[in-house]
């Protein structure tokens, strides 16, 4: 006896197409078919049957996304030559897979009907509906703005509470205005009906926002050369630098699509600095600002690793001359 376990698994085809949604749904459900010497029950024809009914509702399947579906039939409209290349060897393969179904040779046809959806698939995909690309288009577009202001706000925070001395902030000043200036082109090629290249300017503009943070950052680190007359100032200077840090953690991971597993480790930095800085305070209220400097140094230290793996380019302290 020879078993041949067929499973057919193609019911979200049936978007595709609204009139085969029930086909679709029916192939779907995995079919075990034997074939063997007959018995007494009758069980093995009734399996070959419901093989061949299964059969028969694939092959219309493909037959109606060929012809009908919205998906395929943008294709020959397209200028996609890959697309064009693909939908016709899911045709040849229909072709043959009715050629093969009609000398009885099953198993045959179903491997073809299941190679035909594959390339329908891969060919719709290569023309995307138009009124859903333009809503991902703006949907991008959303997602830029947003990331751009929450990042301006912070860059915004972090300049207000840095020493003039450790940024020029003629250059900041100069960096902002380019970037409200792209933010600016793009709202006008929007209003051209041009979101394809409005898109681009604003995903300059977003990685330009992120180099002008990173430059804030790296001003951030050279603390060397700025002198205090109380221990106690500056353990509130290196206190608030710590909490600038910690305020760019969350931004950075959400924006800048930090992957799960990594925002992890980077959250698990950002607790160690909080149990640092939790010490560092105790040592202050102590008036042991020695001690509580460098324990919120070494805090600050943990959210410079925390956000380096989330994926913002902060360098070390040690890293940049005095």
């Amino acid at each position: 006896m020879r078993n041949f376990r067929i499973t057919a698994s193609f019911a979200w085809f049936g978007l595709m197409l609204a009139g085969a949604a029930a086909d679709a749904a029916a192939a779907a459900e995995p079919v075990s078919v034997v074939l063997a010497k007959p018995d007494a029950t009758g069980g093995v024809e009734v399996r070959a049957n419901s093989f061949r009914a299964t059969l028969e509702r694939k092959l219309r399947l493909v037959k109606q996304l060929l012809s009908l579906s919205p998906a395929v039939l943008r294709i020959p409209q397209s200028n996609n030559a890959q697309a064009k290349r693909k939908l016709a060897e899911a045709q040849a393969r229909y072709a043959k897979a009715e050629t093969e179904f009609n000398a009885s040779r099953g198993e045959a046809a179903m491997l073809l009907l299941d190679e035909s959806l594959r390339q329908i698939a891969a060919a719709s995909s290569l023309v995307p509906d138009p009124v859903q690309q333009l809503a991902q288009k703006r949907s991008r577009n959303t997602q830029l703005r947003e990331a751009i202001r929450t990042f301006q706000m912070q860059q915004k925070g972090l300049s207000s509470r840095m020493s003039p001395k450790k940024l020029q902030a003629s250059t900041v000043v100069a960096d902002v205005d380019r970037i409200d200036g792209m933010v600016d082109k793009a709202d006008a090629l929007i209003l051209g009906g041009n979101q394809d290249e409005a898109n681009v300017v604003l995903n300059s503009a977003y990685q330009s926002v992120v180099a002008t943070l990173n430059k804030i950052l790296a001003a951030e680190t050279i603390v060397y050369g700025l002198k205090f007359d109380l221990p106690a100032e500056e353990f509130r200077h290196e206190l608030a630098r710590n909490r600038s840090y910690e305020e760019l953690i969350p931004i950075a991971i959400a924006q800048l699509n930090t992957v799960r597993e990594t925002a992890v480790v980077a959250e698990h930095y950002a607790q160690q600095s909080r149990d640092l800085r939790v010490i560092a305070q105790k040592q202050a209220s102590g008036q042991d600002y020695i001690a509580a400097v460098k324990t919120i140094e070494g805090a600050t230290s943990h959210l410079q690793r925390s956000l380096r793996i989330a994926g913002v380019v902060v360098p070390h302290s040690s890293e940049v001359p005095p």
